[in-house]
């Protein structure tokens, strides 16, 4: 199995990293991990200039055309993130509006892609209701622009300091239980 992991927080080591290294614990030794972490990337945002619409190539010629390849060849694909203002981290979104060239080869050039699987991670600080709903909304998008079913989240709410959730075993539980089920439905004790 071909995964790739985005690593969606500016800051290494925080909650959102240790979140996807708990779901990513649940991997076979046999399957392949790209790591993928936006911020430490060197691209340029996307201008929208449309030319992708027609020619299914990025007029940018940089590391998200390398990304852009691996989301395409993978079986499963993970975004974690810490909650910026009720949204994604600025890299990361910029990672995901650069993927609209993926969105004009499958629904304007009609390109067949292979399907794959995609689930979210987030943590943020505030007990806001509506804390979750936008990141739910772009991850929802972004993996539907490369033929990517959207399999669901765990989010946890009130976890501000960096790594403080290694402390909740009730969160690490639930993390391991949702990859298991991601990763290997097959096995997954009903």
């Amino acid at each position: 199995m071909n995964i790739v992991a985005i690593y969606g927080s500016p800051r290494r080591g925080g909650n959102s990293d240790v979140m996807l290294d708990v779901f990513l614990s649940s991997v076979q030794p046999t399957d392949t991990i790209i790591k993928i972490i936006p911020s430490e990337l060197s691209f340029s945002q996307c201008r929208g200039c449309r030319v992708c619409e027609k020619t299914g190539v990025c007029v940018f010629d940089d590391e998200i055309k390398t990304v852009s390849n691996h989301l395409l060849q993978a079986d499963r694909v993970i975004i974690s993130a810490p909650i910026f203002f009720y949204g994604f981290p600025s890299a990361l979104k910029a990672l995901i509006d650069r993927s609209q060239v993926l969105w004009s080869r499958k629904y304007l050039l009609k390109e067949g892609m292979k399907l794959k699987k995609g689930f979210l991670l987030a943590v943020g600080a505030t007990q806001g209701k509506k804390l979750f709903d936008g990141v739910i909304l772009s991850s929802r998008f972004f993996f539907d622009g490369f033929h990517c079913k959207y399999q669901g989240e765990v989010v946890f709410r009130g976890f501000d300091k960096k790594a403080e959730i290694k402390n909740c075993l009730a969160c690490l539980e639930e993390i391991q239980k949702a990859a298991q089920n991601f990763f290997y439905p097959e096995n997954t004790i009903k």
